[in-house]
């Protein structure tokens, strides 16, 4: 019998996890979602195939890790290439992801970056920031957790996590200060999964509020096209700037809500793409 690795346990849980808030995912879209064969995906979970570079490399974009299990995460793989009896002058893998840059990647995800990927990764972190920006906000948890829809200790624990952050600073008057200076999402190569977890959110929260909130309190529309390609990334800078001005524009009169901006622009014909 073949003993199912470390990293496919991993993998195993966060598939369990999807299943859960959606019992209709399959398999077959888990393999999609990670830009990999589903035939691959189930040698993977049985501990027959072990990942290649270029697959691994798909598998830590795609999963939805904490820097703690990917640290993990890599480090499994590396034990199982090494068990092959491969040295690491002749594993491209080994080479390529050796046990000193794991280390390496553990060392840089301190307690800080954990709590910057929480902030990140989870939508109400922003939302608390921007409430203390609004009219008669209080820097209570009790108050927070009623406004925005979640529980006593998540919005105990953000604010603790924002203030110790320096995101959120106390006045001298008992309210609290944003300050978001050195916050940006703008290096995605770290904190990738965080983000798209971030997105993940937002859409579901775009969801509830199409089904919950009175029309004339938001604006959900969509449009279909045929498009060049090429042109994707100019259009990507003008989304950019529209978002920075439509924000500038919102934010100058009296701030007494907060709102969430989400421009999606995606694919809806199938992309081809070599698996392996």
């Amino acid at each position: 019998m073949i003993e199912t690795p470390h990293f496919a346990e991993i993998m195993k849980r966060e598939f369990s996890r999807r299943v859960e808030k959606n019992p209709a995912y399959s398999l077959r879209s888990f393999a999609r979602a990670l830009q990999i064969s589903s035939t691959t995906l189930s040698l993977i979970f049985s501990g027959s195939r072990v990942p290649s570079v270029q697959v691994t490399e798909r598998l830590v974009s795609a999963l939805s890790l904490s820097p703690k299990e990917e640290s993990e995460f890599l480090a499994s793989l590396i034990k199982v290439h090494k068990r092959k009896g491969v040295s690491s002058r002749k594993s491209y893998f080994l080479s390529r992801f050796s046990e000193d840059q794991v280390k390496d990647r553990r060392l840089n995800k301190a307690e800080l970056d954990l709590k910057l990927f929480q902030v990140i990764s989870d939508w109400y972190h922003y939302a608390i920031m921007m409430l203390m920006e609004s009219e008669g906000a209080k820097p209570e948890p009790q108050w927070i957790a009623k406004q925005l829809g979640i529980s006593v200790i998540e919005a105990k624990t953000a604010l603790a996590r924002l203030l110790s952050l320096g995101l959120l600073r106390p006045r001298k008057n008992g309210t609290l200060s944003v300050d978001a200076s050195y916050l940006t999402t703008a290096d995605k190569h770290v904190t990738t999964m965080a983000l798209k977890k971030h997105q993940r959110q937002i859409l579901e929260k775009s969801i509830q509020s199409l089904e919950n909130d009175p029309i004339e309190t938001r604006n959900i529309s969509s449009l279909t096209m045929s498009i060049d390609p090429e042109r994707l990334p100019k259009a990507k800078d003008m989304i950019e700037d529209f978002n920075q001005k439509l924000c500038a524009f919102l934010e100058g009169g009296n701030r007494k809500q907060v709102y969430q901006l989400s421009v999606a622009l995606f694919p809806i014909q199938k992309i081809i793409r070599s698996t392996e």
